[in-house]
């Protein structure tokens, strides 16, 4: 199953590479963002951050209040839950301007803004091809456990393909995480905690309340 670790490499060199940097001067469009942030502090490098306005308003989804909220020049992430049951929603932007005061890492954090973003297209057309290829082929199917362990696909509110890996039913079944990629520059990855997570109708229940409360119409 694909796992985002390039993702998670990505942004870890961002925060490794702004760590003496400001973030950039952003268009302040994100009006909910105090609401977003109802139940912890909003950071200082959140304020006026571009992708706000399209990440969730709701200081608790299915159950799990928000616990944290981070943010990097082209990246926003949201945390709802305690670790070990935890959602994290995180949402980049492979466009975005890169703070004139990196100055001599500005080539750096540009390619890991591209990387973060190649990882989840990746990611989301291997998951489909590993679908439809079981698809085309009885035996395949079956090899999986049939159709409840065939990777998730669906669209967005706003009409690009979303994906949730699903392991074979011998290999226990286990969901992955969500991943989309929109309007070309954005990649969205939502990844929840839960070892009991299993096949691809628990794999839809458990990230749609997640999926629903993004705002992806927000951006531009």
């Amino acid at each position: 199953m694909f796992r985002p670790a390039a993702i998670a490499l990505s942004l870890a060199s961002v925060a490794v590479l702004t760590a003496a940097c400001s973030n950039a001067e952003a268009p302040a469009k994100a009006e909910a963002a105090a609401s977003a942030a109802s139940r912890v502090a909003l950071p200082p490098e959140c304020e006026n951050h571009p992708l706000l306005a399209a990440m969730p308003a709701a200081g608790t989804i299915a159950g799990k209040p928000l616990t944290e909220i981070e943010c990097q020049a082209f990246s926003v992430s949201m945390t709802y839950g305690e670790p070990g049951t935890s959602a994290e929603i995180l949402l980049i932007d492979s466009k975005a301007p890169v703070p004139e005061e990196s100055g001599p890492l500005s080539g750096l954090l540009a390619g890991a803004q591209e990387t973060a973003f190649k990882s989840v297209v990746a990611g989301v057309e291997m998951t489909k091809g590993v679908r439809e290829m079981a698809l085309s082929s009885p035996p395949a199917l079956a090899s999986i456990g049939g159709e409840d362990y065939l990777a998730v696909v669906m669209d967005s509110p706003t009409g690009e393909t979303v994906v949730i890996g699903v392991e074979p039913k011998d290999s226990g079944g286990r969901v992955g995480s969500l991943m989309s990629a929109l309007k070309g520059r954005y990649g969205l990855t939502i990844h929840i905690e839960q070892d009991e997570l299993s096949g691809a109708a628990a794999a839809r229940t458990a990230y749609q309340p997640y999926l629903s409360a993004m705002r992806l119409n927000a951006l531009p």
